[in-house]
């Protein structure tokens, strides 16, 4: 009789839904390991940083996502985080304009630092969970489920030179990097399974491209990102210079700057620029001609002399889209966050469709019957397992597609919509229509293996409502049904629909509550 022994996982990455996925499994009795390339992060400073990357917009998906494996979680970071209720909009006059979220509940988005994300996330994982730091994966065999990791070490005279980027780019610090050497383990690591949490430039996918045909496709947009910051004001309520419970935009059609704040009063500020625009800014001089035309606001709040240091100083980031289907090649590897999703970062998604991948994948698990324990060798092909891990990626596939579509088309709407009248009318129609025909009507119970119980959403929301507050609706399902409503506003017009809400009353409604019924 084969003996039984825990299933073991081998995770890349230590990031947040790494970290996150580790934690899932491990509560679901397996065997985890996880490498990952930086230091490790626990009891150091998590003070923020303008040059990593943008902050992060934590919403009702990803709390549900950690709420699923530790409700603790969701809870300490809704304490650590800002709430924000809406979008401050900055004109180039100086005028501003609060366009709230959800004016009929009053729901919010958090802000929270990347730095101290990872770091509770990653102080969160037991000790049982054997992790290995300033550890690479070299190559992996996936057919014989043999990992071989190469870990880093740095001799005692290194210059501290920055962070490096998943794609290689040095943020900022000395040119002097000191002396590095890798050691590759010869023996390997062998799993049951492989799980690429290691970004939009993902080893593991890379190795499972090697293996089956997988259709991946990858597209970067013509825009730059430039982490800038703004400094905390002592002399203002608790050091915010500006309102600390928005999402600071100055939109400006082709371009924009955005502001999310930090929990010591400063705001991580970030300028998302065409490249072609961005070449024309190449001295000091016409950078400060340009800050001080588009947006003199932020030009006066944290000093001419300190935002161009920020912006002549700081990397240029491209923005990246990356689809990979399918995500899972045999019960041997899967790929979760950035590895198989990566997207731009206007709808604030990233992250929160990252750590729904773990729920989803871990209903999935539960909906298959996947045991903590198996009798298979280890290298040998898990059916099972197998079947899971395709459901999951069959399963995923429509609703990442379509996020990474609207995260696209929200960049339109932050730099330019949102200063049309056009926009501000759809706004005013879908509170006014989901006051009187609203989309749900009681508490939201998620199954533990369902993750999406709302099929299909009835009555009316704003597509933003479905996005970020409803960790219930599919977001393939937000996205269709935001169409059928943009077929039911060209139908009646923007401005003769609200004509005609008001003069036919009740009857109007009952009609377009039919429609939304059968659609």
């Amino acid at each position: 009789m084969s003996e039984t022994r825990p299933r073991k996982a081998l995770i890349i990455g230590a990031g947040p839904v790494g970290a996150l996925t580790a934690l899932s499994l491990h509560r679901r009795g397996w065997e985890v390991e996880v490498w990952e390339s930086r230091d490790d992060p626990r009891g150091k400073d998590a003070a923020p940083s303008n040059l990593r990357s943008i902050n992060l917009a934590i919403s009702s998906r990803g709390l549900e996502a950690l709420r699923s494996v530790d409700p603790s979680l969701a809870e300490q970071f809704q304490n650590e985080a800002i709430p924000m209720k809406g979008r401050m909009i900055h004109h180039v006059d100086g005028k501003q304009e609060s366009q709230i979220y959800d004016p009929i509940n009053g729901q919010c988005i958090n802000s929270i630092g990347r730095p101290l994300l990872n770091q509770r996330l990653v102080e969160s994982l037991p000790s049982q969970i054997k992790i290995r730091f300033q550890t690479k994966l070299s190559h992996v065999d996936l057919n014989h489920r043999v990992a071989h990791g190469s870990s880093s070490t740095r001799d005692k005279k290194e210059v501290v030179t920055g962070e490096e980027h998943d794609d290689g780019r040095i943020a900022g610090g000395n040119s002097d990097k000191g002396k590095t050497k890798e050691k590759e383990d010869e023996e390997g690591t062998s799993f049951d399974l492989i799980i690429g949490c290691d970004g939009s430039w993902s080893k593991v996918r890379n190795s499972m491209m090697r293996m089956d045909r997988i259709d991946f496709s990858q597209s970067f947009i013509p825009h730059a990102y430039i982490e800038l910051h703004m400094p905390a004001d002592p002399s203002k309520p608790g050091g915010y210079a500006i309102d600390k419970n928005h999402l600071h935009i100055w939109p400006r059609h082709s371009f924009m700057l955005i502001g999310l704040p930090n929990k010591d009063g400063s705001f991580t500020l970030t300028l998302f620029i065409p490249f072609s625009s961005l070449s024309t800014l190449n001295s000091r001089e016409a950078a400060s001609r340009f800050f001080i035309e588009h947006f003199p606001s932020a030009v006066q709040i944290v000093g001419e002399k300190k935002l161009l240091d920020d912006f002549m100083n700081n990397p240029r980031g491209n923005l990246v889209t990356i689809n990979c289907t399918p995500s899972a090649w045999s019960s041997h590897a899967l790929l979760l966050g950035d590895a198989s999703h990566s997207m731009v970062p206007f709808y604030g998604q990233g992250l929160n469709c990252g750590l729904e991948d773990v729920r989803v994948l871990n209903s999935v698990l539960e909906k298959h019957k996947i045991t903590s324990t198996t009798t298979l060798k280890l290298g040998e092909t898990d059916k099972d397992l197998e079947l899971a891990l395709k459901a999951y990626s069959v399963e995923r596939h429509a609703d990442l597609k379509a996020i990474c579509e609207l995260a696209l088309q929200n960049y339109t709407e932050m730099r330019s919509h949102v200063l049309s009248p056009l926009h501000h009318i759809r706004r005013f129609l879908d509170s006014f229509l989901t006051r009187i025909i609203p989309s749900r009507s009681e508490e939201l119970h998620l199954s533990l293996t369902d993750p999406f119980p709302t099929k299909r959403v009835k009555g009316w929301t704003s597509l933003y409502d479905m996005v970020t507050f409803r960790p219930d609706v599919p977001y393939s399902e937000a996205l269709r049904k935001e169409q059928r409503q943009k077929e039911i506003m060209r139908w009646t017009g923007y401005v003769s629909g609200l004509v005609g809400l008001g003069s036919v009353g009740m009857v109007g409604v009952k009609v377009v509550r039919r429609w939304l019924d059968r659609k």
